[in-house]
């Protein structure tokens, strides 16, 4: 099984760490880490902080192993790839962890809430069905730019 796990633009080491740790236990598994502006460097499988060819890697993966950032949840959401979400919690907001919530609450994926869990969640995984996700297609935003003209009219 290819597992990638990826931290988006930001850092996040201690995913990086505990699935580099864990991932000894894996022994028929290759990962790969897209560690972005993180420090800890993996010893257990191949790792880059960014690439160009990031879509190709991710075409590649069975299982990917993500932090909670809106834009990777949901490209991996629309590309229907088997993922555990795991909220940064060190961050100064938490809208991966609401994220997760939403994610966990429609069954999308698997959402990791305690790091050190992370192995029983890779097992987990394989036999783990997530309900498919379907974009919706946003349709307010004539009515909004509606509104918008008619604010700046209002103000001239």
């Amino acid at each position: 099984m290819n597992i990638l796990v990826t931290v988006g633009s930001s850092s996040f080491d201690a995913l990086v760490k505990a699935v580099d740790e864990t991932s000894k236990s894996f022994q028929n598994y290759n990962f790969t880490f897209q560690i972005g502006n993180g420090r800890y460097k993996p010893s257990n499988g191949d790792y880059f902080s960014f690439t160009e060819g990031f879509s190709g890697i991710l075409d590649n993966a069975d299982l990917v192993i993500t932090h909670a950032g809106a834009g990777t949840v949901f490209e991996l959401l629309e590309t229907g790839k088997k993922s555990i979400i795991v909220p940064n919690m060190d961050r100064i907001d938490k809208h991966q962890s609401d994220l997760a919530i939403y994610i966990e609450e429609n069954n999308f994926a698997i959402v990791c809430k305690d790091i050190d869990s992370i192995a029983e969640q890779i097992l987990a995984a394989e036999s783990y069905h997530p309900t498919p996700y379907v974009k919706e297609p946003f349709f307010k935003a004539e009515e909004l730019i509606h509104i918008l003209k008619s604010t700046l009219n209002s103000t001239r």
